[in-house]
């Protein structure tokens, strides 16, 4: 062969190699801790305003910057938490397996590091990897910089094992948590400003990380808030931004129905507190200023338009409705959460995609967008195709479904969602059905109604097959068994 071939063939190759570099797809995965999707602008948008406005005509939050991803992507609004607790989720989120099969049935576990994680499969496609904020899935570190436990993400400096703090060390050579009381670390704000505010500072840490040119590599960068969890704290001057918005309770709350048996808890109610809702925006706007600092910074260095970009919570927070704060139930203030997905040339922009989306789709969905081996390990479904063109998708006849379940070894509920459903089995009640068109509040039980026992039927039929596929101990349980079989005519 002579020279000049070779020349070009070498040219030839380094020219195909360099195109494939540039082009491979960064990947940043925002997500917030116990976040009430009606606190967004876009979530707002497509939905009536008695349920969009629930706590109050008037009494909103705005979120320009997380409505824009959603603006320039798709809006996923039958999202759900696979398990409505932090630990279950965030394990069904980064392996694509339930959390029973990924070792994480309950909170504060450890993660089975036999099962691949998000990282180590992006680590083996030539990703520079790097997780910043609560990672909880180490175990019972608190707060544990660094996790012994680090799901095989390369960076993890900035990684803290547990907890919903406030302030951070200016120091971040050696970071720590800013607040303390007699020594140990505390949630406390004590005048945490735009540097040492958690939000603020994690994202200092994450603009660093994907600043950093030293790498000729696409990255893969996560970055998780602790917030809008509680304690409803915030840094000024969103402390007190939105104390004059006309908070009221939600229209479910002491609504006089009722409770399902599988809601659980205490029967004492909360008081609702307009003040602690006022912090609670407060958290998501500084979370919104914050996001678009964010993708400004990718703006200036070119690197926006080149970067997956997926926002979404591990569970959502009642803030009030049904009587409860927090999360842990089907409920959809507790369990629907954000899920938004942006990049110019895999996703159409303004989509709405309203078929149901589980989180333990979101790895092998980012394995799908990005071209690469899915595992067929993997027990969420990969999306991307659906995603990719949500309008297309939702011309299917098909009607998919997604899976939930109780945080914790012991069997308590089980659910399945459809675009339209929600059935519900538990080892203390009667199943529960809800029609999100009939009735978005979720105050009737559908269950039983002329009419429904087609939906019922085939929703239980999913459940069932759920839990063969995937060996979930929660549909060998006797008692939830039997609502099964009673759903099915058996």
């Amino acid at each position: 062969m002579s020279r000049y071939c070779l020349f070009m063939l070498s040219l030839l190759l380094f020219v195909r190699a360099s195109y494939g570099a540039d082009v491979r797809p960064n990947v940043l995965l925002i997500i917030t801790d116990e976040h009430n999707f009606r606190t967004l602008g876009c979530y707002r948008d497509v939905m009536p305003r008695e349920q969009a406005e629930m706590w109050g005509i008037g009494a909103t939050v705005d979120t320009p910057q997380i409505d824009s991803l959603a603006k320039e992507g798709v809006l996923c609004t039958r999202a759900y938490a696979t398990s409505p607790v932090c630990s279950p989720c965030r394990a069904a989120m980064i392996t694509g397996r339930y959390p029973h099969a990924a070792g994480v049935p309950a909170n504060d576990k450890i993660l089975d590091r036999s099962i691949p994680s998000i990282a180590d499969r992006l680590n083996e496609a030539g990703y520079r990897t790097s997780f910043i904020g609560k990672w909880h899935l180490g175990g019972t570190g608190k707060p544990e910089w660094a996790p012994k436990v680090d799901g095989g993400f390369q960076t993890t400096k900035y990684m803290f094992n547990r907890g919903h703090w406030k302030k951070f060390s200016a120091d971040i050579d050696h970071p720590a948590v800013g607040a303390t009381k007699n020594g140990k670390p505390t949630y406390g704000v004590d005048e945490a400003d735009e540097e040492t505010f958690a939000t603020d500072w994690l994202t200092d840490r994450a603009i660093e990380y994907i600043t950093d040119t030293t790498e000729d590599k696409p990255f893969f960068t996560v970055i998780s808030y602790p917030d809008p969890h509680g304690p409803n704290t915030v840094r000024a001057p969103y402390d007190h931004r939105f104390d004059d918005l006309p908070f009221m309770a939600p229209r479910t709350y002491r609504a006089g129905k009722t409770e399902p048996k599988w809601l659980g808890g205490s029967k004492k109610h909360p008081v609702f507190r307009g003040d602690s809702m006022s912090s609670y925006f407060g958290m998501v706007q500084c979370l919104d200023d914050n996001i678009g600092r964010l993708l400004e910074r990718m703006d200036r260095l070119g690197i926006k338009d080149n970067t997956l970009i997926i926002m979404t919570s591990d569970h959502g927070d009642l803030c009030y409705e049904h009587d409860r704060l927090n999360k842990g139930n089907p409920y959809e203030g507790s369990a629907r959460v954000p899920m938004i997905l942006r990049h110019p040339k895999l996703i159409k922009s303004e989509e709405v995609y309203t078929r149901p989306v589980g989180t333990v789709d979101v790895t092998p969905t980012i394995m799908g967008l990005l071209g690469l081996p899915s595992n067929p390990e993997d027990q969420g479904r990969d999306l991307s195709a659906e995603l990719a063109n949500a309008t297309k998708a939702e011309k299917r006849k098909d009607q998919p479904v997604t899976f939930m379940r109780n945080a914790g070894v012991a069997p308590a509920w089980v659910a399945a969602v459809d675009s339209r459903y929600k059935l519900i089995l538990s080892v203390n009640d009667v199943p529960w059905l809800f029609d999100a068109q009939k009735d978005s509040d979720e105050l009737v039980n559908f269950y039983g109604t002329p009419g429904t026992e087609a939906v019922s039927q085939r929703l239980a039929k999913a459940l069932q097959e759920h839990g063969t596929a995937n060996k979930d101990p929660h549909l060998r349980d006797a008692k939830i068994a039997a609502s099964l079989e009673r759903v099915l005519g058996n």
